[in-house]
């Protein structure tokens, strides 16, 4: 209100109430600010970029889970609270509107181990119904899906997943890599560029994504 003051803009009046709603609104913590939790920053990052870049190595991504495998996940956590579960399973599902949200949806790349597909989280009946859902993720003009094979052999990634997240232009990217210690948060140039090169080489040692769909699809048909 100082600042519209001190411009000579009008606090009675557009712009200056739109002004004004706007800065009381980022005075209000978003949902992943009240779920709390050590994703809660990440979360916000993620809803913040424009396109987002992912290794995983043993689980599916979470922008890319169902309801059922995500429920199986959070009780690999050995969380025994029923209500904590849904509602780990509940953000994580609202954090996979970022894909659909309009006019601009996130932009996700993500590159998946065989053995993210092949790992029975919550059983045969789960896997397959996540494997299903892959595919119709893949069809989203914004995801692009593949798969690194086991004969691929080894690559630049072979300790964790990582995330690589950009945002607008003028933002600087942003690195991300969860440990069993905590999370990272990578900055420098000198770490991204070091990220970067290790996804270009899991993204050339991978299938491409038309021949990784028709492998899960495979997965999903016959059994893993």
């Amino acid at each position: 209100m100082e600042l519209l003051v001190a411009y000579g803009v009008r606090i009675d009046e557009e712009p200056g109430t739109s002004l004004l709603d706007q800065a009381r609104a980022l005075r209000e913590d978003g949902w992943w600010q009240r779920l709390g939790g050590k994703y809660a920053t990440y979360i916000a990052y993620e809803i913040e970029a424009v396109e987002l870049k992912n290794f995983e190595p043993m689980l599916v991504p979470g922008l890319l889970q169902t309801e059922s495998y995500a429920r199986e996940v959070n009780v690999i956590g050995r969380e025994t609270d029923p209500d904590t579960i849904d509602q780990r399973v509940a953000a994580r599902m609202t954090r996979q509107e970022v894909l659909r949200r309009q006019p601009n949806p996130l932009r996700m790349h993500a590159i998946l181990s065989e053995a993210s597909l092949r790992t029975e989280v919550g059983g045969p009946d789960v896997l397959r119904e996540q494997l299903d859902h892959l595919v119709t993720q893949s069809r989203l003009p914004n995801v692009t899906i593949q798969v690194l094979r086991f004969e691929a052999g080894a690559h630049l990634a072979d300790s964790s997943g990582f995330v690589l997240l950009g945002f607008e232009q003028d933002e600087p990217p942003l690195g991300y890599v969860e440990t069993l210690a905590g999370e990272l948060f990578l900055e420098s140039s000198r770490d991204l560029a070091r990220l970067s090169a290790a996804y270009d080489n899991l993204k050339m040692l991978a299938m491409s994504p038309a021949e990784s769909v028709t492998f899960i699809k495979e997965l999903s048909k016959h059994g893993t």
